[in-house]
C-alpha cells in the first residue's frame, strides 16, 4: 500500500459530482484535520445534505399500477436531469424480435423469462426497454430487479438512490480496437431513478458521446451522421453506495488524539489503520454491489435531425474561445477553445439562455453540458471565465439580477448564439 496517496488527495470543486461518487473517510480525515478544508463524505453529511433511508419508492407515481416495462422514461422524466418528453422519442425495445417485430407488444409490469432485452444472473434480472439516440448521448432505461431485498441504500439531495454501473460496450461503427471486431469503450457511470419497492429498480442510463468516441473528432462527426447502427452493452456491476458505511477503525482514537499528532505521525497512523483495498471501487465498507454479466446487443435508431450544430472555432488574445456549441431535444453541450496555457490556468464556462437566465448543468461527467428543458433556448449566450477568478468573484452572483452584465465585465470570453 502507497502512504503516499494521502499527499495526492485534492478538494473537489464540483462536489456534487464527487459525492456521487462517494467521498473517501480517509479524505474527509485528512483534510478537515490536517489541510484545515472542509470534504463532507456522504454518510457523515446525511442530516445535512442526503437522506439516508431505506429502498422503497419516493414518488407516488412510481406505486401506481402504470406498467413499467416500455414506460420508464414516462415514468421517471420529470424529475429526471434532462427533463422532457423522452417517452415521445423514444425507440420500444418491446418484442423479441426487436423494434419494430411482428409479434404483439406486452408492457408487463415486471420482465419475466430472458430475451434480447432481458438477461438474469445469479437472480438478478436487468431490462433494457427503451432508448433515444440523439446526436450528443444515448439515453437507455433500465429496470433491475432481484430476488432479494436490495441493501438499504444512500439517498442524494435529490432524492435518488446512489447507484451506479460498471462496463463497456462496442458500437459497430467504432473502429476495431486490440484485435477486436468491434470499437470498445468504458461504460460505467450512474443511474438516476428509484426503488419502485424492496427488490425492482427503475432508472435512466446516460451515455455521453465523449464515452462514445473520446476526443476523437472524426469519430463524433461519423457517429452524428448516422442513422442506425447496433450496439453491444455489458454491465459487469452494478454498484450503489450504502446508507451506512463501515467508517475506519480509529482503534480508540479520538479526536483529540488525532488533532494532537504531527503530519507525519498522522499520516502513519493512516497508513496503518487504511485497509488495503479501502480505495477500490467497488470496496465492500461503502458499496454493495450485484455481479454480471448483464449482456445484450442493440439495434439503435439514430434521431441526427432534432440537431444544430454551430461551429465558432475562434479564439481571442487572452487565450479563451469558443469551438462549438450543440443542441439537441434535451440538452446543449459547449465545447470552448484555448490555448495550452490558458487550459492550464483553468476556465470555467458559463451558459445562459435567451432571457439572461443561468443553464443548469446535467447530470453528465462533463462540466459542459446543459438540461434546457422549458427554457428559451432560441439564442444563447456562452462566456468563458478564469476559473479562480469565476469561482471567487463572479459565482457568488450567479442568481442576482446583474449576472449577465458582470460575466459581460469578467469574462476572457464571451459569445452570443443564435439557433
Amino acid at each position: 500500500m502507497n502512504s503516499e496517496r494521502f499527499d495526492q488527495i485534492t478538494v473537489p470543486e464540483n462536489l456534487s459530482q464527487r459525492v456521487r461518487k462517494g467521498i473517501r473517510e480517509g479524505e474527509k480525515i485528512y483534510m478537515q484535520r490536517k489541510r484545515k478544508k472542509v470534504i463532507v463524505r456522504t454518510a457523515a453529511a446525511a442530516a445535512a445534505v442526503f437522506m439516508s433511508v431505506g429502498v422503497f419508492a419516493t414518488q407516488p407515481a412510481l406505486a401506481s399500477k402504470i406498467p413499467v416495462i416500455g414506460n420508464i422514461f414516462k415514468l421517471l422524466q420529470g424529475d429526471y436531469s434532462y427533463q422532457g418528453d423522452l417517452d415521445a422519442v423514444a425507440q420500444k425495445f418491446d418484442s423479441p424480435q426487436g423494434i419494430g417485430g411482428e409479434t404483439e407488444t406486452k408492457h408487463d409490469s415486471l420482465p419475466s423469462a430472458d430475451s434480447s432485452y432481458t438477461r438474469t444472473v445469479d437472480g438478478v434480472t436487468v431490462s433494457v426497454s427503451e432508448a433515444y439516440c440523439s446526436v450528443e448521448a444515448i439515453y437507455l432505461s433500465l429496470m433491475i430487479t432481484s430476488e432479494k431485498d436490495f441493501p438499504d441504500t444512500l439517498i442524494d439531495m435529490e432524492g435518488r438512490p446512489v447507484i451506479s454501473l460498471k462496463g463497456e460496450t462496442a458500437y459497430s461503427f467504432a473502429p476495431a480496437r486490440g484485435g477486436e471486431e468491434e470499437g470498445y469503450a468504458g461504460a460505467s457511470g450512474s443511474l438516476e431513478g428509484t426503488f419502485l419497492d424492496s427488490r425492482t429498480y427503475a432508472g435512466i442510463y446516460r451515455i455521453d458521446i465523449v464515452d462514445i468516441c473520446g476526443n476523437d473528432d472524426a469519430m463524433k462527426e461519423a457517429y452524428r451522421a448516422l442513422r442506425e447502427f447496433d450496439m453491444d452493452l455489458t454491465i459487469e456491476q452494478i454498484i450503489g453506495d450504502k446508507a451506512n458505511p463501515q467508517p475506519l477503525d480509529l482503534q480508540g482514537k479520538t479526536e483529540a488524539d488525532l488533532e494532537a499528532m504531527t503530519d507525519e505521525e498522522w499520516k502513519a497512523f493512516m497508513y496503518e489503520i487504511t485497509p488495503e483495498d479501502w480505495y477500490q471501487f467497488p470496496n465492500q465498507y461503502e458499496n454493495w454491489w450485484l455481479d454480471g454479466p448483464f449482456t445484450f446487443r442493440l439495434h439503435i435508431e439514430a434521431d441526427n435531425e432534432n440537431a444544430q450544430v454551430v461551429t465558432v472555432d475562434e479564439m481571442n488574445d487572452t487565450g479563451a474561445g469558443l469551438y462549438q456549441v450543440v443542441k439537441t431535444n434535451f440538452e446543449i453541450t459547449v465545447e470552448a477553445k484555448c490555448s495550452e496555457a490558458r487550459g492550464q490556468s483553468g476556465i470555467f464556462t458559463v451558459v445562459l439562455d435567451a432571457d439572461g437566465k443561468l443553464l443548469p448543468s446535467g447530470s453528465s461527467s462533463y462540466a459542459d453540458t446543459y438540461a434546457i428543458n422549458g427554457r428559451d433556448t432560441s439564442k444563447i449566450y456562452v462566456y468563458v471565465c478564469d476559473y479562480v477568478e469565476y469561482m471567487d468573484e463572479i459565482k457568488g452572483y450567479r442568481n442576482d439580477e446583474g449576472f449577465q452584465e458582470l460575466l459581460e465585465e469578467k469574462a476572457l470570453y464571451g459569445k452570443e448564439i443564435m439557433f
